[in-house]
C-alpha cells in the first residue's frame, strides 16, 4: 500500500487519506513511500511493502523537509515543518514559506538540513561510518537513512485540495544476525561488528534529487569501513540483530570482511561476499555455527594475549581466564626470560601440550606454540576449573609449565580482606578455587609444596590427564633430584617430591641455603619471584611482622563447620578447611585450615628440617596458630596478596 505525503503550500488545508493515489493517471512506483521520520514497521522481515504499511506509519512532532523548486531563485532549500496538530497521525500537514510557479517541479529530502545549499542536483551528505546497534529496521530510518521526494503541479488532488509528494529510500539496507549460542565465545559480550569492502559503501556521497541517484564521494579508503557498536547487554549467547543503511553499491564481488569483536579483545573475521542485491535493496548476513566456521577456515579467530596486566606486560606462572575462547601468552618466566633455547621454538622442535585438567575432560584444547614463542590454547565455554600447560623441548622434556585458572566468577581476585591496616590487601579466595562458598569443596583450590610454582589437585580422580602424564610421588633421595631439586621440580611439575619422611624436597646443600628466595621472603608486598605461583598482580604473602594472619585472633575468627570466617574492619571472608597434601594424599580435609606464607622459618642446610611459615586453624579445638612451621614437602593452599 502506498501512502502519499501531503505538502500544504501557503494556506492549502487538507490531509490525504492513506489509500489515496495521485490524480495523474500515472502508475504508482512500488518503491515509493512517504517521508516519515518514524516509520514503524512491525514485521521482522524487511520488505518495501511492509515498510510502507500504512497502519504502522505516524508523523512525529518536529519533522521537517528540505524543498527546492526547479528553476527557482528563491525556493531553495526551503524548510517545511510538520504541523503539530497532525503529529502522531498517518497523514502529515507540512507548512512553510514556499511560493512556487504555476507550473512547478519540486524536489525534497527528508530530514531537513540547513547546510544542504542551493543546488538540489549536488547535495553533499554523509552516510554514517559508525553507528549503534539498531535491532529494528525502522529505528534507523531518519537516523542513518534519508528519503527523496518529487512533486509537480500535476500532482494536485482536487478532492483533498492538496499537492502530493511521493518519497522513496535511495539507500540499501543491511541486516545482520549474530547467534553465538553453544560456541566457544558463548560467555562473551559483543563489542562491535566491523564491515569492510573494496568499494565505498558509506561515508561521503553526492545526491542528485532530480534523478534520485546517490554516488560515493569518498576518496581512497574512505567509506570502505563501517563499525556497528553494541551495548553492554549484547551477549553472544543471546541472538543479536542489527540493521544499517548503506549506499546501494554492488557488494557481490567486493571482498567483504566482517570482524566480530568481543569486549575482552577476542575477534573472529569472516569473509563473505553476498549475492547481488535483491529488488528490495536488501543484503542479509548471518553469523552462526561459529565454531564450525572457525574449524573450516571460514572464520579466522584472533587470540587474546593474557600476559599483560592493567596494560603492563607481566608474564606469570598462573593466568586467570574468565571466558571461553582463544588465548596466547609468551613462553617466558616471571623475570621475562624466554624458557626456550634458540630463536624459533617451533622449528627448533619445541612443542606445547596440556598436562592435566580438573573435571572429566580437558578444559583446554588446540594447545600449540609458533615461531613467535607464544603458546596458544582454546578454553571451553563456561569452564570452571584448572589446567596445566607445559612447553617441551625436541626431546620431549618439560622446560616450563603454566597454570590456567578458569573461573567464571566476577572479579575472583578482588581483594576484600585486609592486613596491616588497609595497606596490604589479600584475596578472599584460595588459589585455584572456583567457589568462595562455605560447605563447598570447590573452595579448597589447589595445593603447593613450599617454594614450587606448580599446583597439585586435591583429588586426582577428579582430573583428566594427557597421554603418559601422571601425578606420583618421588623421593628426593633420587640422584636426579638430589643433584638439582629445583630443576627437577620444573621439569617434572606433576611429581610430588619429598625426603626425610616428607620434611623437605631439597637435599642439595647449596640449593637448600638459597631456598629462601624461591618465594617472597621480603618485607615488601611488591616482591614476586620467578617461582611465585600467584597470578599477575599478586604474590605469596611473606610471614613477618606484617603477615596477614597475625591479625587472626579469637576476637575476629569464627569457627564454622567447613572452615573459619575472618572479620576485619567490617569485611568478612571465608577460609575453607581444605587440609593439606602429605606424600600427595589429601589429609585433614574438613578439619584444618592451612595457608602458606612466602618464607621459611629458618635458612635450611642440607638434609635439615625445611619448614615454611603457615596459618593453621584446627576446627576441633578452635585453635589458631599464626606461626605454624609446616614441612616444606607438604602441599598447602595459598591465599595471594595484592602487589
Amino acid at each position: 500500500m502506498n501512502k502519499k505525503l501531503v505538502i500544504f503550500f501557503l494556506s492549502a488545508l487538507a490531509i490525504a487519506g492513506c489509500a489515496k493515489e495521485p490524480q495523474t493517471g500515472e502508475p504508482v512506483d512500488p518503491d515509493v513511500q512517504d517521508a516519515n521520520f518514524s516509520l514503524l514497521a512491525s514485521s521482522d522481515v524487511f520488505t518495501k511493502t511492509e515498510l510502507c504499511n500504512c497502519k504502522d506509519i505516524v508523523w512525529k512532532a518536529g519533522d521537517c523537509l528540505s524543498v527546492w523548486e526547479k528553476g527557482s531563485a528563491t525556493n531553495l532549500n526551503a524548510q517545511l515543518t510538520l504541523d503539530e496538530t497532525t503529529a502522531g497521525t498517518q497523514s502529515g500537514l507540512f507548512k512553510g514559506t514556499l511560493t512556487p510557479a504555476a507550473d512547478f517541479e519540486l524536489y525534497a529530502i527528508y530530514p531537513y538540513n540547513a547546510e544542504y545549499g542551493n543546488d538540489h542536483t549536488a547535495l553533499s551528505l554523509t552516510i554514517p561510518t559508525s553507528v549503534n546497534q539498531s535491532a529494528d529496521v525502522n529505528s534507523i530510518v531518519g537516523y542513518t537513512d534519508f528519503m527523496l521526494g518529487k512533486a509537480s503541479s500535476e500532482h494536485y488532488d482536487s478532492e483533498s485540495g492538496a499537492y502530493k509528494m511521493l518519497f522513496k529510500h535511495p539507500l540499501a539496507f543491511v541486516q545482520f544476525h549474530i547467534d553465538g549460542r553453544g560456541c566457544i565465545y558463548e560467555q562473551a559480550t559483543i563489542k562491535s561488528l566491523t564491515m569492510k569492502a573494496d568499494v565505498a559503501f558509506v561515508g561521503a556521497v553526492n545526491v542528485n534529487l532530480e534523478d534520485g541517484t546517490v554516488v560515493s564521494a569518498a576518496q581512497g579508503d574512505e567509506g570502505k569501513t563501517l563499525v556497528i557498536n553494541f551495548p553492554a547487554t549484547a551477549k553472544m549467547k543471546d541472538p543479536q540483530d542489527a540493521w544499517v543503511a548503506i549506499n546501494p553499491v554492488d557488494l557481490s564481488n567486493a571482498n567483504c570482511q566482517f570482524i566480530l569483536e568481543m569486549t575482552n579483545g577476542q575477534k573472529v573475521t569472516f569473509k563473505v561476499n553476498p549475492n547481488k542485491m535483491n529488488g528490495q535493496a536488501l543484503y542479509k548476513f548471518e553469523f552462526k555455527d561459529i565454531d564450525a566456521k572457525i574449524a573450516s577456515g571460514k572464520g579466522v579467530m584472533t587470540p587474546v594475549r593474557i600476559d599483560s596486566y592493567n596494560g603492563t606486560y607481566m608474564p606469570s606462572n598462573c593466568y586467570i581466564v574468565k571466558e571461553g575462547g582463544y588465548y596466547q601468552f609468551d613462553s617466558r618466566s616471571v623475570d621475562k626470560v624466554n624458557v626456550f633455547a634458540g630463536s624459533k621454538p617451533y622449528t627448533d622442535g619445541y612443542r606445547a601440550k596440556w598436562l592435566w585438567s580438573t573435571g572429566t575432560e580437558s578444559i583446554v584444547s588446540n594447545v600449540g606454540i609458533g615461531d613467535s614463542g607464544r603458546i596458544s590454547f582454546a578454553l571451553k565455554a563456561n569452564a570452571n576449573g584448572n589446567a596445566v600447560i607445559a612447553l617441551c623441548d625436541k626431546d620431549g622434556k618439560i622446560v616450563w609449565s603454566w597454570h590456567i585458572w578458569a573461573i567464571t566468577m566476577e572479579n575472583p581476585m578482588e581483594p576484600t580482606h585486609w592486613s596491616r591496616g588497609d595497606t596490604w590487601l589479600m584475596s578472599d579466595i584460595n588459589l585455584g578455587a572456583t567457589s568462595k562458598a562455605q560447605d563447598d569443596e570447590n573452595a579448597y583450590g589447589l595445593y603447593y609444596q613450599w617454594g614450587r610454582k606448580d599446583p597439585f589437585p586435591a583429588d586426582k580422580t577428579k582430573c583428566v590427564f594427557n597421554t603418559g602424564v601422571t601425578i606420583k610421588g618421588v623421593s628426593s633421595k633420587n640422584a636426579d633430584v638430589t643433584a638439582d631439586a629445583v630443576g627437577y621440580a620444573v621439569a617434572n611439575p606433576t611429581y610430588f617430591l619429598y625426603e626425610n619422611t616428607y620434611r623437605t624436597w631439597i637435599s642439595n646443600a647449596d640449593q637448600a641455603v638459597n631456598a629462601q628466595s624461591l618465594w617472597n621472603n621480603t618485607t615488601t608486598k611488591s616482591a614476586k619471584t620467578k617461582y611465585d605461583p600467584c597470578p599477575q598482580g599478586y604474590c605469596v604473602p611473606p610471614q613477618n611482622s606484617h603477615a596477614w594472619y597475625t591479625y587472626f585472633t579469637s576476637a575476629n575468627v569464627k569457627f564454622v563447620n567447613s572452615g573459619i570466617t575472618y572479620s576485619y574492619d567490617g569485611v568478612t571472608t571465608f577460609y575453607p578447611a581444605a587440609g593439606y597434601l602429605s606424600g600427595g594424599t589429601l589429609t585433614d580435609a574438613g578439619m584444618t585450615v592451612r595457608c602458606w606464607a612466602g618464607n621459611l622459618t629458618a635458612t635450611p642446610t642440607a638434609n635439615s628440617n625445611m619448614a615454611g611459615y603457615s596459618l593453621l586453624c584446627t576446627l576441633s579445638a578452635s585453635a589458631i596458630k599464626n606461626n605454624e612451621a609446616s614441612r616444606a614437602a607438604f602441599a598447602l593452599p595459598i591465599r595471594c596478596m595484592k602487589q
